[in-house]
């Protein structure tokens, strides 16, 4: 199981980085420059936990489910859609509650 899951990070990050100028602005277009990772292994190990915890508490809830986490050194990102203010709270703050959260950003949006 661990192998597995190490395994699916590293792959995630790969295929991630490809990602990495869309995500600093310059719209995905290559420059000379080279985007590292900020993360020691250990980190991104812990951060893939925070998002898998997080995600199984969702689990069972049919709109939260579908939510989009990411988490970069202990700091979590929500985004989505979400019908009502009280499903976002309910959002945010079963993110803030799982062990190893250092904060919680919501990019959540009314529908």
């Amino acid at each position: 199981m661990k192998k597995i899951f190490v395994t699916t990070l590293i792959l995630q990050v790969v295929l991630l980085s490809g990602c990495a100028g869309a995500l600093l602005g310059n719209g995905g277009r290559p420059d000379n420059s080279q985007v590292k990772e900020q993360r020691s292994v250990e980190q991104i190990k812990a951060d893939g936990k925070i998002t898998s915890n997080i995600k199984a508490r969702y689990a069972d809830d049919v709109i939260l489910r579908k939510l989009n986490v990411r988490t970069y050194q202990g700091e979590v990102t929500l985004l989505g859609v979400v019908p009502t203010r009280n499903i976002m709270q309910r959002a945010i703050n079963l993110a803030a509650s799982v062990k190893g959260v250092k904060k919680v950003r919501s990019g959540l949006r009314l529908r």
